[in-house]
């Protein structure tokens, strides 16, 4: 395998050594000091080349990476296939330049200009808004790499790219896995600020691998853009880390990172919550996405037992809330568990609204309630039957003591028999009042002293039943 100073050599001398045609007449950048500008990495060194006014990324492997060959060309031609905006052009070229007197494989991207990640972020400290949107960004990005089947496999501030209207691209495709190459073993496990412990136990290439350090940056950003003075506070700018390292990860709730962003809001609280959800959990693959821990919250339940009710009387709300950061419920109720039911008294016409924050959106559900004031029976009225033609009227004295009787109209003929066979017919009888008086008959021997009360005729009415009373005693 080559090393550094051969791979160097040949370098400065491309119109000798370089063997790919596309790339025939190139120059590599050069330094003041003559010798080329390169980053070098774990297993490989990077070169910029410039061919006819486009610049070139040239990698080439200083450590053995085994059977890379094909792996690389399928990775090629999967990102060349999906086109996604946050990766390079990206070209395997077999034998591509003569090292040392052996060919070996070369791979060139498109170099991407922008600032490395955390030079971006300390370029925004004091511009939280600038942040929040990278946040959305590199949210969108993750989404966006899972929808097209993709890891990263070695999400990290090195491989990381932001542009100055901030959309983000990413460099370093050595640990990149597809569909087609899961399962193979695994070239890179990634930085430890930014990997599940279990991912340094040897492990194969698997499109999950991305999960944890997704979760790891994205909280990073969010909580330095809500309190930026954590960047100085952690010398972030001089580390390998961003906020966390993976002692944090031995016992996160301990730690002095954790009581730091503790409480900063609902969001943050919610995505430690996961992270250390992600921690408990033994092994990298069996995480699930985060996002998938903030979908929009769901309102199963939100009832009364009662829709109506006379003022005084109890309802029971009840309630059940999923994917929510925060439940509450107005007039005076205010913040409540997830779940649950209370007794209330409603004093009157109310409008109770149940709503549930979710991480990225908010849900209302409004439940109204009719209360009717206690009625007050002022009066009962009965209506009374329309007597016509002739009517048959029986009256028992001695079981019937007390009888108030109410009449609304007589026509016609009206007979009224007694227990003692007294008939009497009355005829042509006519009262012009809605309401008559049967009362007080309670005298068994004298018959009835008053039965009849009435505005019109009743002098006759009186006659009537005295002449009655007369003829039986």
């Amino acid at each position: 395998m080559a090393i550094k100073q051969d791979i160097l050599t040949s370098i400065k001398n491309l119109d000798l050594f370089l063997k790919v045609p596309a790339l025939k007449g190139a120059k590599a950048r050069i330094n003041k000091n003559g010798n080329p500008f390169v980053y070098v990495g774990g297993f490989n060194m990077v070169f910029q080349l410039t061919h006819k006014s486009k610049k070139w990324a040239f990698r080439v492997w200083h450590v053995p990476m085994g059977e890379n060959e094909e792996r690389y060309l399928k990775i090629s031609k999967y990102l060349t296939s999906k086109k996604l905006p946050y990766f390079a052009e990206f070209i395997y070229d077999e034998k591509g330049i003569l090292i040392n007197g052996e060919l070996v494989d070369t791979i060139r991207m498109e170099w991407l200009d922008g600032l490395l990640f955390k030079d971006y972020i300390e370029k925004n400290l004091a511009n939280s808004l600038a942040l929040i949107s990278l946040a959305d960004n590199f949210l969108k990005m993750c989404q966006d790499l899972r929808d097209n089947q993709i890891s990263h496999g070695d999400l990290q501030e090195g491989n990381i790219l932001v542009t100055e209207k901030g959309d983000i691209k990413l460099v370093d495709y050595d640990s990149i896995c597809i569909p087609e190459i899961e399962g193979q073993k695994e070239f890179v496990t990634g930085l430890k600020g930014y990997q599940h412990p279990s991912r340094f136990k040897g492990g194969k290439a698997t499109l999950k691998a991305d999960y944890f350090s997704e979760l790891v940056i994205y909280l990073s950003i969010l909580t330095i853009a809500k309190k930026p003075e954590l960047w100085n506070k952690y010398q972030v700018k001089d580390t390998q880390y961003l906020l966390f390292s993976e002692t944090d990860f031995e016992d996160l709730e301990n730690s002095t990172i954790y009581h730091d962003l503790f409480g900063l809001s609902l969001k943050i609280d919610k995505l430690l919550a996961i992270l250390i959800e992600y921690i408990k959990t033994k092994l990298y693959t069996d995480l699930k996405p985060f996002p998938l821990y903030l979908e929009p919250p769901i309102i199963k339940v939100f009832t009364s037992d009662k829709e109506v009710l006379i003022q005084g009387s109890e309802i029971i709300l009840s309630w059940e809330v999923e994917n929510a950061l925060k439940v509450s419920i107005n007039n005076g109720i205010n913040e409540v568990e997830y779940s649950g039911n209370i007794t209330l008294k409603p004093q009157d016409y109310f409008e109770y609204i149940l709503t549930a924050i979710g991480f990225n959106e908010t849900i209302v559900k409004k439940l109204e309630i009719k209360v009717f004031p206690t009625p007050i029976i002022k009066s009962i009225q009965v209506p009374i039957p329309l007597f016509e033609k002739t009517t048959n009227l029986e009256v028992n004295i001695p079981e019937f003591p007390h009888i108030e009787l109410g009449i609304n109209n007589f026509s016609n003929n009206l007979n009224v028999n007694f227990n003692n066979s007294i008939n009497r017919s009355f005829e042509e009888i006519k009262f012009n009042t809605l309401y008559e008086n049967f009362s007080s008959l309670n005298d068994k021997k004298g018959g009835l002293k008053q039965i009849f009360q009435a505005v019109n005729n009743s002098k006759i009415i009186s006659k009537i039943f005295n002449n009655q009373s007369n003829e039986k005693n």
